[in-house]
């Protein structure tokens, strides 16, 4: 799947992965850096479009780094 086929086919989706994909192709990145719980819900929204993206990065050699929210602060 190119990336057109794939945004053509995200911004038809109920999630915000159309961004997420564009971002990643205009700035050229190799990783994007997003919150654990963002993929949880892409996953659990819309898991055949979630496997789509995941297939995208793979073909690319990009990756996803998922970061927790923990909002506790160390003393």
């Amino acid at each position: 799947m190119t990336t057109d086929e794939l945004l053509t086919t995200l911004r038809g989706s109920k999630t915000d992965l159309a961004r997420f994909v564009e971002t990643m192709q205009r700035k050229q990145l190799p990783n994007l850096v997003v919150p654990a719980t963002a993929v949880r819900a892409w996953q659990e929204r819309d898991p055949q479009t979630w496997a789509m993206v995941c297939e995208w990065l793979a073909t690319q050699g990009k990756s996803v780094v998922q970061i927790s929210e923990d909002h506790s602060q160390s003393r």
